[in-house]
């Protein structure tokens, strides 16, 4: 155990688990060869979240991407619960993947909240020919471990 004690908040926390009455099933193959999570709860459709690998999206070349990074396209007026659930389940579909990337408009400060209390933390502002962006990420534990063992990396 390390002697290391933080009392500032985790802001590398998943959200707590979901209950059961929420759903995911892939319900398409999208464009570039990307996937649409049909989200449910108690039965009713709640939202459809489209996933497609990063490398694939205009976003590609906004920051240094991995081939398995996904981004995550929720619905307009998706909750966070759909958002947090699409993203489970997309990193227990590929456990190699590090990455997941929401994109929100710059100024869409509603987007931005949603994406966070889903368990995405801002990164960058990026700018494309069609707008200015917000950059969202969330990763796996075991990318999140890597980053907060930092200072244990072996220099040889």
């Amino acid at each position: 155990m390390s002697d290391h004690h933080h009392d500032d908040v985790d802001l590398l926390k998943w959200p707590d688990a979901l209950g059961p009455e929420w759903t995911c099933e892939p319900v398409a193959a999208g464009l570039g060869g990307g996937t649409a999570l049909a989200i449910g709860h108690e039965g009713n459709h709640v939202a459809t979240v489209g996933v497609k690998r990063i490398v694939e999206s205009e976003f590609a070349a906004t920051y240094p991407s991995g081939l398995r990074d996904r981004l995550l396209v929720p619905e307009e007026g998706a909750p966070a619960e759909a958002i947090q659930l699409a993203s489970e389940f997309v990193m227990s579909q590929d456990p190699a993947c590090r990455r997941l990337v929401v994109a929100c408009e710059e100024e869409d400060l509603k987007a931005i909240g949603v994406a966070e209390a889903a368990g995405y933390r801002f990164v960058v502002d990026v700018d494309l020919n069609r707008g200015s962006f917000a950059l969202l990420t969330a990763e796996p534990a075991w990318v999140l471990e890597e980053s907060r063992n930092i200072d244990e990396v072996p220099t040889v």
